[in-house]
């Protein structure tokens, strides 16, 4: 079955960060409310589905880029296109978080000319506990949401695929994200042209 969506009702959003942070797996769940198994390394991927909020539809894309940093060219589109950029580390992976904000930032600052609403999202929140003892590696809630305040993200989540409700979550605040910053061009316009 087809399900129109109005066009204003379409969102679309990129993900990036480092390979093996579970951006996959977080979009794959998300559109079919499965558990993906294994590993395949993306280079580019995009989902496409329909999602009910606040009982209205709307129309989702989720631009799924390549996480090795050398496929910087192949992202710049993803990010002129995308309303929301959803910046992923894992939570178990200390190299992935530090990446946010020596790697990912600034690519993403380079190739995104106006200020587009940013989530910072703490994936594989299911493995932290496997981890406690190597507390190293381990990254906080708490070093989450600084990194989230120091980068100007405009909201922290965490999430893992082994619960769906936390990744839900994190696509109706990009839906969320995507409608108030709509709201804010229309009102600066207003402003601008009086009208």
């Amino acid at each position: 079955m087809v399900v129109k969506v109005e066009e204003k009702k379409n969102v679309q959003c990129t993900l990036v960060g480092d390979a093996m942070t579970g951006k996959s797996t977080m979009a794959q769940s998300f559109m079919d409310e499965q558990h993906p198994q294994g590993y395949v390394a993306t280079v580019f991927d995009s989902y496409a589905g329909v999602y009910e909020l606040a009982d209205d539809k709307f129309g989702i894309t989720i631009l799924d880029s390549a996480g090795q940093h050398d496929y910087e060219s192949m992202r710049a589109g993803t990010y002129k296109e995308s309303e929301v950029l959803v910046l992923c580390y894992s939570c178990v992976d200390r190299d992935s978080f530090d990446s946010i904000q020596d790697f990912w930032v600034p690519e993403m600052k380079h190739y995104t000319r106006k200020r587009k609403p940013v989530i910072l999202v703490a994936t594989q929140t299911d493995l932290r506990e496997n981890k406690k003892k190597t507390s190293d590696v381990h990254i906080s809630s708490e070093e989450g949401a600084e990194l989230a305040s120091q980068i100007g993200a405009d909201c922290f989540l965490e999430c893992t695929f082994m619960d769906h409700i936390t990744v839900k979550q994190v696509f109706e605040t990009v839906i969320i994200s995507a409608l108030k910053y709509r709201k804010k061009k229309v009102n600066l316009v207003q402003r601008i042209f009086g009208k």
